[in-house]
């Protein structure tokens, strides 16, 4: 027997079985098998919209975790735009990262990323796992859209940096994601397993730039993400030895906590249970195996992770050493000196830049909203129910609908009685705004669309609310803007904007 499978005392291997896995939980309190398991060694949790109502009660979460172990790793998915998990115990949300990447100010940038995690930093969450540094370079992307800086690998690394740099100002760990690039696909790897068949050296041009940016700024973690590159290998990063330990180890010199995106994705499990995949996740490189459903179960994980060291198959100094490094990160983040946040003026800014840098016509106090959006997801939820209620809130005469999902006109349906057909009688004789959300890769959204514009052709105004690339399809005589993502206080703005009086 090898000294890399020489099986290390039980209590030692238990610990490092479970410093190795980052999991979720249910609930706004820490459930009693949780904290046995913090206090077992479990190496971090991560935190969801299913844990938040406020911020004292997140910062009690965290208070409580951390009694039980004070090295815990507490991480959230802190990305910007529509979605935020901690949207009740924030007042002032992130930006998404594409109205950066537009606006193109690094220092605005920089300080976004630093008034968030802060915000973070106050409730007790250590890391955060952002920024999504994935180049959108495929408009029909289904999952990463606005939650990448731009569409050209010079940019997202240039504001990957920034907001690296202002993580680090907070005081906090920052993630780079998703190892090696979720830009070039057209999957959702929530749903199935995306391939990039790209060459190493399209690869190494375009993909790998904002990783060797961010790394030389000193991220903390890299996520990998489940996606298939076939000019490397045939299993996805998170299980490739070949492109976590050969490529972002050896090659690209990453020394840090390298973390997986959430195992139970279908991208994974559709071919291997969420236990093995832990498993082959860390044996290829992996420190943390992330199970982010609240059922997660660390005590069962680990112990699969145990049997994995004592049946040969995962060598035990690989779960030391993944455990070592979660521990050091830890070490590390409790030395590190915390800035304060700047009380919301980073998205304050940028809502008066994205209105001060277009035209925005006066609709009056009461105009039908038509939110043609995208449907809800498994990973997230939006903390808005869509634009009808940001107009209401600003002009309580606003009306209007969130059509999310598969809306199509039904040619059989009697006139009107269809939901885009509703919308259409609704909005008779008062302004009309459409809002569109990544319509460029949702044919019902372009089809509803020209609908709208097409029995509504006066007094009408379209907001891009997704990825700009959408402002295209709009045609050239239709006053429009765009906003580049869903952040409440931008929409807000705009709202203001539209609904002032005509004269």
């Amino acid at each position: 027997m090898t000294d890399a499978f020489r099986t290390p005392p039980t209590q030692s291997l238990d610990r490092d079985a479970a410093g190795a896995l980052i999991v979720g939980f249910s609930g706004t309190t820490a459930p009693d098998e949780l904290r046995r398991a913090v206090a077992d060694g479990l190496g971090a949790v991560i935190l969801f919209t299913r844990n938040v109502e406020g911020p004292e009660q997140v910062a009690a979460l965290t208070a409580a975790l951390r009694a039980e172990r004070p090295d815990l790793v507490i991480a959230i998915d802190h990305e910007g735009g529509e979605f935020s998990h901690l949207a009740p115990a924030n007042p002032w949300p992130l930006a998404s990262p594409r109205v950066l990447g537009d606006l193109d100010d690094l220092d605005l940038t920089r300080a976004s990323a630093r008034d968030a995690a802060a915000t973070l930093a106050s409730l007790g969450i250590d890391l955060m796992l952002a920024p999504s540094v994935d180049v959108n370079s495929n408009p029909a992307n289904p999952i990463i859209a606005t939650r990448s800086f731009g569409t050209t690998a010079e940019l997202v690394s240039r504001h990957g940096v920034a907001f690296v740099e202002g993580v680090h100002e907070a005081g906090i760990a920052a993630c780079p994601k998703h190892f090696p690039g979720h830009g070039d696909v057209a999957v959702d790897s929530h749903l199935s397993l995306p391939h990039v068949d790209r060459s190493i050296e399209e690869v190494n041009a375009v993909e790998l730039a904002p990783f060797r940016a961010t790394i030389t700024a000193g991220a903390d973690v890299v996520m990998s993400a489940h996606v298939v590159f076939s000019a490397y290998d045939d299993q996805p990063a998170t299980l490739s030895r070949r492109l976590l330990t050969g490529l972002l180890r050896e090659e690209l010199g990453f020394t840090g906590v390298i973390t997986t995106d959430a195992l139970e994705m279908q991208a994974i499990t559709n071919t291997r249970s969420i236990e093995d995949a832990a498993v082959a996740s860390i044996t290829a490189g992996a420190d943390l195996a992330m199970i982010a459903v609240g059922s997660a179960d660390p005590q069962a994980l680990t112990a699969r992770v145990v049997e994995a060291v004592r049946t040969g198959i995962l060598p035990a100094e690989r779960v030391a050493e993944a455990a070592a490094r979660v521990r050091t990160l830890a070490a590390t983040l409790a030395g590190r000196t915390r800035n304060p946040g700047l009380d919301g003026a980073p998205i304050r800014e940028v809502a008066a830049r994205v209105v001060a840098g277009q035209t925005f016509p006066a609709l009056g106090p009461t105009p039908y909203v038509v939110d043609l959006t995208q449907g809800l997801h498994p990973a997230w939820n939006p903390y808005f129910s869509g634009l009808p209620e940001i107009f209401t809130r600003i002009a309580p005469g606003a009306d209007g609908v969130v059509l999310r999902g598969q809306h199509h006109l039904s040619a059989d349906a009697t006139p009107g009685t269809d939901a885009i057909g509703q919308a259409v009688k609704a909005a008779e004789g008062r302004p009309l705004v459409i809002a569109i959300q990544d319509a460029v890769r949702t044919p019902w959204m372009r089809d509803a669309l020209t609908h709208l514009l097409q029995t509504h052709p006066d007094n009408v105004f379209v907001l891009c609310t997704g990825i700009p690339e959408d402002r295209a399809i709009v045609p050239a005589d239709i006053p429009t803007a765009t906003t580049s993502g869903r952040n409440v206080i931008v929409l807000e703005a705009i709202a203001k904007e539209l609904t002032r009086p005509t004269s």
